[in-house]
Parts: structure tokens; sequence; C-alpha cells
């Protein structure tokens, strides 16, 4: 399902998520049957990184040469190629800078303290930059400790912290995501639903021990 479409002065970039429907896109299944599902979901030369809930970027410059490096952002200028980030709970970004290089990023809760937002938008040129936020784990279901909602509220602000459905205390990674961003001058667009509610439609490992991962996808194509 495409979450948002952006149009540039050099092309038009779409921000597409799969769903259950679509399979899964854990990069530690099956490769042959892997390579299908992303042909059938979308068509072109992927990138697909290992993350690891670390910040490191990998610029992409040849048809292919981000997917399964060790990293948890990936940026390019190519036309049709496909950026993967495949995700359980933690948080998928799509950033589009002004001059059409996209990233995606894996924005976990220690991805997001350690500032991987942060380091993928370094790697895109000065100026205009918007995001797209996908299907991530919601407050409602995303029951935190005291000390690590302690250091996230010294890093991000008490606009971080919520309660679940079942009235304990949690974090807000969406609130997460957009006010590291906007500290950047990076206006976000909530596309995001709450994967652990989203039985049926998106996978979880929090909430349901899902092994299964939905991939959001970002990709340049030239304006026809």
């Amino acid at each position: 399902m495409i979450l948002q479409r952006i149009h540039g002065a050099d092309g038009v970039v779409d921000v597409s998520c799969s769903t259950v429907a679509d399979g899964d896109f854990h990069l530690d299944g099956d490769p042959v049957a892997l390579d299908h599902r992303r042909q059938c979901f979308q068509a072109g030369s992927w990138s697909q990184p290992d993350e690891v809930h670390g910040t490191g970027v990998v610029e992409v410059h040849e048809r292919g040469a981000g997917d399964r490096r060790i990293a948890d952002a990936v940026v390019t200028a190519l036309f049709g190629e496909v950026l993967g980030i495949w995700v359980g709970d933690c948080a998928p970004v799509a950033l589009v800078a002004g001059d059409g290089t996209i990233a995606g990023v894996h924005a976990g809760w220690r991805g997001a303290l350690d500032g991987v937002l942060d380091r993928a938008v370094d790697h895109l040129p000065v100026g205009r930059v918007e995001a797209v936020l996908g299907p991530c784990i919601h407050p409602c279901c995303y029951e935190f400790g005291d000390d690590d909602l302690a250091t996230f509220v010294a890093a991000f602000g008490p606009q971080v912290v919520a309660t679940t459905a079942w009235g304990t205390p949690a974090l807000d990674m969406p609130a997460v995501i957009t006010t590291a961003l906007a500290r950047r001058g990076v206006t976000v667009s909530n596309r995001s639903q709450c994967t652990g509610c989203g039985a049926g439609r998106w996978f979880s490992h929090r909430r349901r021990g899902e092994r299964g991962r939905q991939v959001l996808t970002v990709v340049k194509r030239r304006a026809a």
C-alpha cells in the first residue's frame, strides 16, 4: 500500500508499506522466496540493509549496493533503487530531500536514542527535507520502564511519555520520531498505525511474538 507520493523536480517518490498479506520480509528467510516477494511488492533493484539497532548509514551509488549491508539507514539519489526498511514494531522512516535524494531509516528505541535519524539527515544535501513515518508500535501497546522513560524525557522531552491501554507507563515512538526530526527542521507526515493493535494486518514482535516483518520501501522514479 502506498503511504505517500511526493512529487519533486526530478521525479516522483513513492513511500509504501507491505502488510501481512504481502508476506514476510525478514532477511533471515529463504532468499529466493524473499526476492520473489520483493519483486511482487516493488519491482526493481533493492537495497535492504541488515539492521542492528545502531546508527550506521550506507550510501548507495550502484544498483543493490546497500542490500544486506549492516546499517540502519540507506541513502541514494538513484532512480528505481528500492530502499527497504524491514520492521516488526520499530519505526520505519522515509526521508526525501529537495534535490530528490531519498533515505530509509530503521528507528527502534535504541537507534532513535543514539541518533540514527540525525545521522541519516546528515547524509542528505542541505535544504528542505520531508519525512514519512510508517506503521510502528504506539504507546497503547508499548509498556516501558520508568528508568528508560526518564532517559527519553531527558533526550526528547516529556511529550514522549504516555500510557498503555492497560494503564501503565509507555513510550510514544511517533512522538520521539517527530521530536527528533523537528529539531532538524524536518516535518513528518505521520502515516503510522499501531503494529501492536493491528493483528492480521501488521506483524508485531513485542505484542504477539511474531517472527515476520513488514517492509517500508522508498523509491524514486522518473515522472511520466
